[in-house]
């Protein structure tokens, strides 16, 4: 179950697959990447004449010749040549989002991964907050001063265990009051992921892990992984190739390879619909996001979490045929984000309210614009577009999604 929030990733820029829990965006040579209202598009070539053009995400080369030519481009990196004519160029955003992660880790407010009963978040002014209740408490070092320069918190296991990335990049863990000053990766990390007893980091193109039952790093041949998301005893990881790979327990056959034996190294599904943008496990399940927003989904579904869909490990469910940007897995749900900011959940009964206790998947009331989603054992929360952040399940104590109070997360940048 994810812990605490993930925001939207970047709008434009290359080489992304899949941040956590945004809308999907492809920029004009770019690979699918997250950001909060991005959509596929492709905006490459050469015009003559008059031209306008627009584009929101990835990168842009034009080449004009003659006539008046106005763009504007929203993200991502523009090049562009006129001869002749008058240009004018408008350009907000820019640069690439953070190498070796599909969202930019100032943007990751939600924590992504599962096994865990909080959610944490990342604040406006980046501090560190975690919360079970609608009230947020500070992380602090284990000298007791706040943990500043935050750019992304990842809660951990059943107890009050939280990691926290730095803007240096650097990784600290401990508990939610005593965060040790003492890094467990010491530079070079874009994004954390905790499961129950253990945690890993993208690092170096690489991914490290700590704790119980995970090998201690995790490569890919070539493929640099760009999401990590760890659930109760493994993880899984999207790389920059869009392949989908998990590590770990293997119960009711969520890795998608047919039989339910853990894995010791990364594996992927037989089955897959197209890359992979977005993983999002569960406790005993699984489910990615792919090209186009289709959800597909392996392991148990004894519980209705996948929908009502009946348990297959081979070949997967579809819960979501496109519009999907994000999905989240709980002990006993799941939750998916729509590029239209609703969220639709799905559960057998057992989740506290967290999934609606609906064997199909049903939309949140009052979920509306969310960018972002993150999901714990009996929890689901929402990173909202004015950057507040709304829970429920455990945390609301029902379907009701309740504020967290005084709470604003990163903006997405």
């Amino acid at each position: 179950m994810a812990s605490g929030l993930v925001a939207c990733g970047p709008a434009g820029g290359d080489d992304g697959a899949g941040g956590a829990g945004g809308s999907a965006a492809s920029g004009g040579s770019g690979s699918p990447v997250s950001g909060s209202t991005g959509t596929y598009a492709a905006s490459t070539g050469t015009y003559v004449g008059n031209t306008t053009s627009s584009t929101t995400g990835g990168d842009t080369a034009s080449s004009t010749t003659g006539g008046d030519t106005t763009s504007s481009t929203t993200g991502g990196d523009t090049t562009s040549s006129t001869t002749g004519g008058d240009t004018t160029s408008s350009t907000t955003g820019g640069g690439d989002p953070d190498p070796g992660t599909g969202e930019s880790p100032a943007c990751a407010g939600l924590n992504n991964g599962s096994g865990t009963t909080i959610p944490c978040a990342t604040t406006a002014d980046g501090k560190a907050v975690c919360f079970g209740s609608t009230t947020a408490t500070t992380l602090k070092y284990d000298d007791g001063t706040d943990v500043t320069g935050v750019a992304q918190v990842s809660a951990k296991g059943f107890t009050e265990e939280a990691c926290v990335l730095l803007e240096t990049g650097a990784v600290h863990c401990g508990r939610h009051a005593q965060i040790s000053r003492t890094p467990v990766v010491a530079s070079g990390a874009t994004m954390v992921s905790g499961g129950l007893n253990h945690a890993c980091a993208i690092a170096s193109g690489a991914i490290k892990c700590w704790g119980d039952g995970v090998p201690a790093d995790v490569t890919f041949s070539g493929e640099a992984p760009v999401q990590v998301a760890c659930y109760y005893h493994g993880c899984c990881a999207v790389t920059d190739a869009g392949k989908l790979y998990c590590w770990g327990e293997n119960n009711g056959g969520m890795h998608g390879t047919g039989d339910t034996a853990a894995h010791t190294t990364p594996t992927s599904p037989r089955t897959v619909p197209g890359r992979a943008i977005y993983a999002g496990p569960g406790q005993d399940h699984m489910c990615a996001v792919f090209e186009g927003g289709k959800v597909q989904c392996w392991g148990q579904d004894w519980n209705k979490q996948l929908g009502g869909l009946g348990a297959s490990s081979d070949p997967g469910v579809t819960l979501v045929d496109a519009g999907a940007t994000a999905v989240v897995g709980g002990q006993f749900h799941v939750c998916v984000l729509l590029s239209s900011g609703q969220v639709q959940c799905s559960s057998g009964g057992q989740s506290e309210g967290a999934g609606l206790d609906m064997g199909r998947l049903t939309p949140v009331a009052g979920i509306s614009n969310a960018v972002a989603l993150s999901a714990g054992k009996h929890y689901t929360c929402a990173r909202l577009a004015d950057a507040s952040v709304r829970c429920w399940g455990a945390i609301s104590h029902g379907a009701t999604p309740a504020a967290i109070s005084g709470l604003t997360t990163r903006d997405c940048h």
